[in-house]
């Protein structure tokens, strides 16, 4: 950009040089600069290999516009694997909202009625050898067999009642928490995939038209390197240089108007900034006004909606300066 800048002075000085012994009939009045443009350097975020670009030099683009894009086959899969995941526990987690089906209810009650006839046919067994006669009575290990056997369906029915209760609560809280957070992890890494794929295509952020285009399709760019040099060319500016002693009443805001020898008509434009501190007068100025040595720069913001001042150009901007 510093070498593209400094041809343009260059030309402009030699322009300039060539017209010096008719400065003083056909210089317009008022200070002298360059017309400039706000350049950008376009690229990635990411590396990779360029699949596509939409545009190239002096193309207009809109904002929001697609300007390029790279390869992202590598990637996809891994989004639609994330995908695949948060369906699944997104259906895990309505399982657990959902709450037990009526056919697992209606199962668990009938196991239920089972254990109960089994506790009763065991404890009835158990009675009946306990209430024998004592010439009648049972060895001590048959009775130990029942009473285990007793004690076992009694276990059994007080875990299917346990589970027919549990059942019929649905899922505790802490269960509903651990299925949202499942959720949310999901969509987060899908979430977070998209971002990434994102990052494969290039937009632009305003309305900017192309100056250059230095890749082409099928070539690797580095994350971070110029895809497209693009400028807003609306709003051209041009850096003036008024001498130290005629500096005052020149702030941001003021208004100014910018002439170029191919247009007629002056451009309207206003101050955008006043530099802090002072510099020597360039040497591409040649005009009497402009050969103080100290002077400071003023950038001058031109409205130009019709994009009829290519950078490069020499101007010259004068100042509505109310007198006091």
């Amino acid at each position: 950009m510093a070498a593209v800048q400094l041809q343009r002075v260059l030309l402009a000085a030699c322009v300039l040089a060539l017209t010096g012994c008719r400065a003083d009939r056909s210089t317009p009045p008022g200070y002298q600069g360059i017309v400039e443009h706000d350049d950008r350097h376009l690229g990635f975020r990411v590396g990779g290999q360029l699949r596509e670009i939409r545009y190239d030099r002096g193309d207009v683009i809109d904002e929001g516009a697609l300007i390029a894009v790279l390869d992202d086959t590598a990637e996809l899969p891994i989004l639609l694997a994330r995908e695949a995941d948060l369906a699944q526990i997104r259906a895990n987690a309505a399982l657990v909202y959902a709450g037990p089906r009526e056919e697992e209810v209606r199962s668990t009650m009938a196991e239920l009625a089972g254990a109960r006839a089994s506790l009763r046919e065991a404890r009835a067994n158990l009675d009946r050898h306990l209430n024998l006669p004592e010439q009648a009575a049972t060895a001590q290990s048959r009775v130990a067999e029942l009473e285990a056997a007793y004690a076992q369906s009694k276990a059994q029915f007080r875990m299917l009642q346990e589970r027919l209760k549990q059942l019929r609560k649905g899922a505790r809280p802490e269960e509903l928490a651990a299925a949202d957070a499942a959720v949310l992890a999901a969509e987060a890494a899908v979430d977070a995939e998209k971002e990434k794929l994102a990052l494969y295509s290039l937009h632009a952020s305003e309305r900017v038209t192309v100056l250059d285009v230095p890749v082409r399709v099928g070539e690797v760019v580095a994350a971070g390197a110029t895809v497209a040099t693009v400028a807003d060319t609306k709003h051209p500016y041009v850096d003036v240089f008024v001498p130290q002693q005629s500096l005052h009443g020149l702030e941001v805001g003021v208004a100014a108007q910018v002439r170029v020898d191919s247009e007629r008509d002056a451009f309207e434009g206003q101050i955008e900034h006043v530099a802090p501190t002072t510099e020597f007068t360039p040497r591409f100025l040649f005009s009497p006004q402009e050969r103080p040595n100290l002077v400071v720069r003023v950038r001058v913001r031109i409205s130009d909606p019709d994009e009829r001042l290519p950078a490069g150009v020499p101007a010259f901007a004068t100042f509505a300066i109310e007198d006091e």
